[in-house]
């Protein structure tokens, strides 16, 4: 009976998440397009590339709009229930308040388990095949990930220093390099060259038309001109600069990973650090929007359809302000990492366990 009873409460809760979601993610296109129409319409870009544009976006617009659709969901679940009767019967039949609301909760962090999923799989691919899209088939910015940089300096392991006036991501170049090498703390060769170019097929990087120095303790040091010199500096490009951050284009692991880069190279790394926390904290927003909805409709005793849609809209979008807000203290390092991933869920689970209390519900 009780298994049969839960599993009447959760059928209620998918219609509603999938009228949600697939809504709130057209709103949220829509927004995105007219916000770009106009490099769209500059642009000249034809139907098959705006097309590719919309479905490449769409993982993303779930992943961000999955919540709103959870808390929708709880509403108009609830609401049908207490308007139809079930709410009632249920509390006379001797279930607790909270027992009815356990399966819609199971609901919330099965939509949350998807959502992390999504976010870590194809939605991260799919926006930056969106953002290539974007930048460089219809605005015509071939540089938009910033990979070519101007007067740089880059540690690149076993005591090797590279300074470059220009470093070429897209091309695994670089011109007017020079490099110092040390050993035991003091400088062991110098090399100043043209240019330096990646071998992908041998995995080091090889210097053109330049000047080898090679210093050998008190002893005058050993000059030495080369057209060509194959080096034992093995760091691939993509090591020495990173590429533009963009949030929304990785996954929980590329942040790891670029955390390590960066610790490596000695760069600050307060906004991977909070972009870290902020993933891993953004499927509990289900289950905490799903407790927000059940105090709300408890608490309201509402079951108008409209006003449910607007308060899940309004409410959603304004949860999503929040977590905007502590990432932004985050990546300046007014709050802990940690803390700026899970304060909104946090403060919102909390809020939502004083309406259940103030309902009776718990």
């Amino acid at each position: 009976m009780k298994k049969v009873f839960y599993r009447y409460i959760a059928r209620s809760f998918w219609a509603p998440f999938g009228f949600g979601l697939a809504v709130f993610c057209l709103l949220l296109l829509f927004g995105s397009l007219f916000d770009n129409l106009n490099f769209f319409l500059k642009g000249h870009a034809g139907p098959e590339i705006f097309l590719r544009y919309v479905i490449y976006q769409a993982p993303y617009f779930m992943v961000k709009m999955t919540p709103i659709a959870t808390l929708l969901a709880v509403l108009f679940a609830l609401g049908g229930m207490m308007s139809g009767g079930e709410w009632k019967a249920g509390l006379a039949g001797g279930w607790r308040p909270f027992d009815m609301i356990k399966p819609l909760l199971a609901c919330a962090f099965l939509t949350g388990a998807g959502q992390f999923v999504l976010q870590e799989t194809a939605a991260p691919d799919f926006f930056i095949r969106s953002v290539y899209l974007f930048q460089e088939k219809v605005r015509g910015s071939e540089d938009w990930q910033r990979l070519v940089k101007k007067d740089v300096s880059f540690f690149a392991g076993d005591e090797a220093f590279v300074t470059a006036h220009i470093f070429d991501g897209r091309q695994k170049s670089m011109k007017r390099v020079i490099v110092n090498i040390y050993k035991e703390g003091k400088l062991y060769l110098e090399i100043n060259a043209a240019t330096a170019r990646w071998q992908q097929d041998l995995k080091r990087w090889a210097f053109n038309d330049g000047l080898m120095i090679k210093y050998d303790g008190d002893a005058k040091p050993v000059t030495r001109r080369f057209a060509e010199y194959q080096s034992a500096i093995s760091v691939p490009p993509e090591h020495l600069v990173l590429e533009k951050l963009v949030p929304e284009g990785v996954s929980a692991l590329d942040v790891l990973r670029r955390l390590r880069r960066l610790k490596a190279v000695g760069a600050p790394a307060a906004a991977e650090r909070t972009l870290l926390w902020v993933k891993l904290a953004a499927p509990l927003a289900n289950p905490a929007m799903a407790l927000i909805g059940a105090a709300m409709v408890l608490l309201l005793r509402t079951n108008n359809k409209f006003f449910s849609f607007g308060l899940a809209l309004g409410f959603g979008f304004f949860f999503w302000a929040v977590i905007i807000m502590t990432q932004e203290a985050g990546n300046s390092e007014l709050l802990p990492a940690a803390a700026a991933g899970f304060a909104p869920v946090v403060l919102f689970t909390l809020a939502s366990l004083w309406g259940l209390r103030r309902a009776r519900a718990i």
